[in-house]
């Protein structure tokens, strides 16, 4: 890979590892076409974006998003490297999301309840972490930890060692 310089009338010039191309600061006429595309949730976010107005989190979403428990922790050296959500949602800390042929798993769930789609996964995951791993199932109902639970708990295994504590 080649580093190459990239510039910007109102930015110093940085560096970026790629493979030819640029990368460049969105330009006002970009910016004028983006606020002319219409009126989706995207469009409107965007434009907040790009005007530096962007609202703070909505604390209800937030909480509720939060609250969303656990399906399947796995766990390699004590530390989370992959959740499956009871809303069917996935997290991955590491690589192991690029391992999974989700294209593949995707038509193999295609008939399947949600449930079952959940356990599938589950098992297609297992299948590529190490021997030391350890796999939390919880399954659909019953206690479990939710999603702030988790993500507070990676966020504080990030930070040691960066020595924050």
């Amino acid at each position: 890979m080649t580093s190459i310089p990239t510039t910007s009338p109102s930015l110093p010039v940085n560096r970026y590892a790629l493979e030819g191309g640029s990368v460049q600061r969105p330009s006002p006429a970009s910016v004028k076409s983006l606020k002319e595309t219409g009126n989706s949730a995207f469009t409107e976010d965007m434009k907040r974006v790009l005007a530096g107005t962007m609202d703070a989190p909505d604390a209800a979403g937030l909480a509720q998003s939060r609250a969303v428990q656990a399906h399947t922790i796995v766990r390699e050296n004590g530390q989370v490297v992959a959740t499956i959500w009871r809303d069917g949602q996935t997290s991955f800390t590491n690589s192991l999301n690029s391992k999974l042929d989700w294209s593949t798993m995707d038509k193999r769930t295609g008939g399947m309840t949600s449930e079952q789609r959940r356990s599938y996964i589950a098992g297609e995951i297992m299948k590529n972490v190490g021997a030391t791993a350890r796999i939390e199932r919880y399954g659909e109902n019953g206690p479990s930890p939710t999603q702030g639970a988790v993500f507070d708990e990676i966020a504080k295994e990030n930070l040691k060692p960066r020595g924050v504590r």
